[in-house]
């Protein structure tokens, strides 16, 4: 009996572990509160002040950098709009931000990964001017329209393997 407990105990601890490390152990409001904890650190100009892994990998536009780098030393206020797009399962988040850098607005999208409620990974794109993106328009984005932060009924939802596979075709 006790041998064909054995597979069964590292199985569990298999699972366990990985639903660790994808970030099973942060919910949507914890996921939520790292986008909120990152934007305030970045305003304050403090890196310092994030719950991160001691080799969280940083980069804004492709560029590896030292957290605290880039838009971090001249952020100085978050406007209204943000929208967070969360995935517990995984433990990433990725929202669109309007940001201020030397009191001009900038456009953020910033993607975290979080593991054993640290941060592991920063990717940020930052949109400074119309040359740098077409779809450059801050004055439309006041507040998030309802339908981007609308939570269907789980009847209206797709599998995950059906929304990645529609993510790709796009």
């Amino acid at each position: 009996m006790k041998r064909a407990l054995i597979p069964v105990l590292v199985l569990l601890a298999s699972v366990s572990s990985a639903r660790a490390q994808r970030g099973d152990n942060c919910d949507r409001e914890c996921l939520r509160g790292f986008v909120t904890q990152y934007l305030n650190a970045m305003v304050a100009h403090n890196p310092e002040a994030l719950p991160s892994a001691p080799n969280v990998r940083f980069t804004e536009d492709t560029k590896t950098l030292k957290l605290g780098e880039g838009l971090w030393k001249n952020a100085s206020q978050i406007r209204p709009y943000r929208v967070d797009f969360l995935d517990v399962r995984e433990g990433v988040t990725v929202s669109h931000v309007v940001v201020e850098e030397a009191a001009m607005p900038a456009l953020l999208v910033l993607r975290l990964k979080i593991v054993d409620r640290k941060i592991t990974e920063v990717e940020t794109t930052v949109t400074r001017s119309r040359e740098q993106g077409a779809a450059f328009n801050l004055t439309a984005l006041q507040t998030p329209q309802p339908a981007m932060t609308l939570v269907p009924e789980v009847s209206q939802r797709n599998s995950r393997a059906e929304a990645i596979r529609i993510a790709e075709m796009l």
